[in-house]
């Protein structure tokens, strides 16, 4: 029940957590290229995983359509990479463990 009270349900609520990501993806990158100073061969595999990770937890508390824009990018191994595909494909387990199939 505290689950389902904690869904954003307000066109305000939904864009305050859209927000709230944006910020997280923002101080990502600022991570990312503070450390890129330090160690130019740094790749962008950490800054992928912590975007993926906060842009994942969003859509998930979201729910609903949201959720399923993660289902779909998932699906197109070509869209992303590759640790947005495997954060996303994590909604489709979740999906099926929710309905009861897994």
């Amino acid at each position: 029940m505290k689950e389902q009270s904690s869904i954003p349900v307000t066109k305000t609520q939904r864009s305050a957590k859209f927000v709230k990501t944006g910020f997280q993806i923002g101080g990502n990158y600022i991570k990312h290229y503070s450390k890129k100073l330090f160690n130019p061969d740094l790749t962008k595999d950490e800054l992928n995983e912590d975007n993926a990770t906060d842009i994942y937890k969003s859509l998930s508390e979201l729910k609903g359509s949201a959720l399923k824009i993660a289902q779909m990018l998932s699906m197109d191994k070509n869209i992303l990479p590759k640790s947005y595909i495997d954060k996303f494909t994590q909604s489709q387990y979740n999906a099926l463990r929710y309905q009861g199939r897994l």
